[in-house]
């Protein structure tokens, strides 16, 4: 660098008192810096953009071959940024907006916006020639304009390219389905329409963040947990929330946990003569209750005493990583559940290894839920109203966490 070599001409011609050298050296180190900063992006260029969409609509297109029950999601052109832990920002009409104020924090005058959803990267062309890149990384959240990085968030997040995969650019972006659903350390099964979390989520959430080496994204939530219920199903004591409390736990090897002699005298309470039953959204599924006790316990190294009952259980097929033998044919999961619960028919593709599972026909978001009664949807208007309306939420990480396990066994 030319400039790095006139400075040193300069800093070795001349003799400086000592206060004179600290602050040649601090603009030296800030001047490095910002090169190294305004280098950075010119990395990000339209026929990157172009040429990486591609790619990733290809993957999509061999996917929806593989899958073809698809649902067509509202219209809308946006990108959420602010994964993990991070301050949450949505990309809209030429603005990027904190979630959180729903003030803007930066306009543009936008001829074109490329959004390229497995880079995590929104490109704009402007109406005066000039490009603007919004980038998030395992570092942060930046944006590239007029040839300086502006900072919006910084933290660490494993961010892997899922190079082994068979739909790695997919899987990137269900990565970030999960992570952007994880709000001040709380995993939620979408940050805008839940405030609080669902243990049956969570738990998937934590097996896929287990994967992806991003549990500490939510680890103090688990071990602050106090309750073996999250009662969010009309305030009932559902069940299955015994053995997947008892698995987060283990998950974050929080094997001293007060909490745990509560979930097994709360298991005695459930006992139906060797295997647990109770409600799990209002109906009766002693397998799939079953069998998370099971693995709770087996997950945190405790004495197990129940057997998995040899009855029909709809909900037995949605617990497809353990215990596969353990089921009875019979009732089962209505397909068209996928239309508003894509997650529970992904769930149930696992376990029968079958292609039931229902795709989004947009390029994003890949997951949604709908018509849940339980979820704010009013709040969704600053996506647009469209979504508010028609009553389903852009992501959820119980269907992320389901397609990304699946996809990458």
């Amino acid at each position: 660098m030319q400039e790095l070599f006139i400075f040193n001409h300069l800093y070795s011609q001349h003799t400086f008192r000592e206060p004179m050298k600290k602050v040649l050296t601090v603009t030296l180190c800030s001047f490095l810096l910002l090169g190294f900063r305004m280098a950075l992006g010119q990395i990000y260029t339209l026929q990157k953009a172009e040429k990486t969409l591609l790619l990733y609509r290809e993957e999509l297109a061999s996917l929806r071959k593989e899958y073809p029950k698809k649902r067509n999601l509202p219209e809308a052109r946006f990108f959420f940024f602010g994964m993990g832990n991070r301050p949450k920002l949505l990309y809209r009409d030429g603005k990027l907006i904190d979630l959180k104020t729903q003030k803007s924090l930066r306009r543009w005058k936008v001829k074109t916006a490329l959004i390229v959803p497995s880079e995590y990267w929104v490109h704009l062309e402007l109406q005066d020639g000039k490009t603007v890149d919004i980038v998030e990384d395992a570092t942060g959240v930046y944006a590239y304009e007029n040839g300086l990085q502006i900072i919006f968030a910084e933290s660490s997040l494993n961010l892997p390219n899922f190079s082994n995969a068979r739909f790695p650019l997919i899987s990137k972006v269900l990565h970030h389905e999960i992570l952007m659903n994880i709000d001040e350390g709380k995993p939620l099964p979408n940050f805008l329409v839940y405030q609080k979390p669902w243990y049956r989520t969570a738990a998937m959430m934590t097996m896929a963040l287990a994967k992806t080496d991003n549990l500490d994204q939510i680890a103090d939530w688990i071990k602050n947990l106090n309750s073996p219920f999250d009662r969010n199903n009309n305030g009932y004591a559902e069940a299955d929330n015994l053995g997947e409390v008892l698995y987060m736990l283990g998950a974050v090897s929080a094997k001293g946990h007060p909490l745990i002699n509560k979930i097994l005298d709360e298991a005695d309470n459930f006992d139906k003569g060797g295997y647990i039953a109770g409600r799990t959204d209002m109906a009766l599924h002693p397998v799939y209750q079953t069998k998370w006790l099971k693995y709770g316990l087996k997950a945190l190294g405790l004495p197990d005493k129940y057997k998995i009952p040899a009855v029909q259980d709809a909900y037995g097929t949605l617990f497809w990583w353990d215990y596969r033998q353990d089921y009875v044919a019979g009732t089962m999961l209505d397909n068209t559940l996928g239309m508003n619960l894509p997650h529970f028919i992904w769930a149930t593709d696992h376990f029968f290894k079958q292609n039931n599972g229902m795709l989004s026909l947009r390029e994003y978001p890949l997951t949604w839920e709908a018509e849940s009664p339980e979820a704010k949807y009013s709040n969704l208007s600053v996506i647009n109203t469209i979504w508010a309306d028609v009553k389903v939420s852009p992501m959820n990480a119980w269907q992320a966490s389901e397609m990304l396990l699946l996809l990458n066994p």
